[in-house]
């Protein structure tokens, strides 16, 4: 009978050293071929939206889907997301699992990245967007590297303040507060970008050279410039990326593609990253971009992590559905 698994039971199963193994599992399933995979969706309603987001790892013959309520439902922070998740070879259901994991699972994401892409002296951090994904950014980033410095910018002077602040508390050190994206970029080593601002908030000329780049907000939020300064470029998914799901937001990097000033070839995977059939950085100087996919087979992994742990400690309860 699948196991029903409730938020209580589920929120002390992982740390970000975990999470970052299970993100870095899930992309050597997808170079292994072993994946299957569609881009996230939102079926919008007067208040808001419901977001969905589905995958298979067919080597750890789990698959399934995670979804709930998204814009316009979330404005106290939190995360209402159910998981429900399948055997690949015979189709029975093992669980339904509250999955508050969507900021952990991005952060876990980003930081795998930043330890791949970002100098290993890396020690200034630039952040622009404060955001409900911004401290899990923060936070994943300081877990992979030695950061001393972290400069914070966000459009809000208030809220911009107030994260700060949380900021601070959480990870146990000053974060400096500017009133300019450049003040938080230009100088830093690693530059997390994490927005819903229509228009770029990012310019190749607002970033120092060898700066790692991480983006995982709208994919309007970083300026054409910066792709096109890059030595390299990364996604999770090509094909989350080819197929957005709000044409409403400007899908900076495929517009570069569309108009033939980049390639798509050019633009690697993170799964080809994992296996050495991309490179991860190569010089000092290289300026290089990671565009974060949103989600999918990673967040089947978590799922099926989940699952694992709650029969290994009898969590849960099974029901006959």
């Amino acid at each position: 009978m699948p196991l029903l698994v409730t938020r209580r039971e589920v929120e002390d199963l992982f740390d970000l050293t975990t999470a970052i193994d299970v993100t870095e599992a899930a992309f050597r399933e997808q170079a292994a071929g072993a994946i299957c995979t569609q881009p996230p969706r939102m079926l919008t309603t007067p208040r808001g939206a419901l977001r969905m987001v589905s995958g298979a790892l067919l080597q750890s013959r789990r698959m399934g889907l995670r979804a709930g309520p998204a814009m316009g439902y979330n404005a106290d922070g939190g995360e209402r997301m159910v998981a429900l998740l399948w055997d690949t070879e015979t189709g029975d259901l093992l669980g339904v699992l509250s999955h508050p994991f969507g900021t952990l699972r991005t952060g876990a994401t980003v930081g795998l990245a930043t330890r791949w892409f970002a100098r290993e002296d890396a020690h200034v951090l630039g952040m622009i967007g404060t955001g409900r994904n911004a401290l899990s950014l923060l936070t994943a980033v300081c877990h992979v590297r030695p950061i001393e410095h972290i400069r914070v910018f966000s459009r809000d002077p208030e809220h911009r303040s107030r994260f700060a602040q949380r900021a601070g508390e959480a990870l146990g050190r000053a974060i400096q507060v500017v009133d300019a994206a450049e003040k938080a970029t230009l100088g830093a080593d690693v530059v997390c970008v994490a927005t819903n601002s229509l228009s770029p908030v990012l310019r190749a000329e607002q970033l120092s050279p060898g700066a790692f780049v991480a983006t995982m907000g709208r994919p309007s939020e970083l300026d054409g410039s910066v792709y096109l300064a890059a030595g390299l470029i990364v996604v999770g998914s090509k094909e989350h990326e080819q197929d957005y799901w709000d044409p409403s937001h400007t899908h900076q990097l495929m517009e570069l593609v569309k108009a033939g000033k980049l390639e798509l070839a050019a633009i690697h995977e993170m799964a080809d990253v994992a296996v050495g059939r991309a490179p991860k950085r190569t010089s000092a100087g290289q300026t290089i971009v990671f565009k974060e996919s949103q989600g999918g087979f990673g967040d089947v992994a978590f799922a099926s992590y989940v699952y694992d742990q709650a029969r290994r400690r009898a969590l849960g309860q099974e029901v006959d559905l």
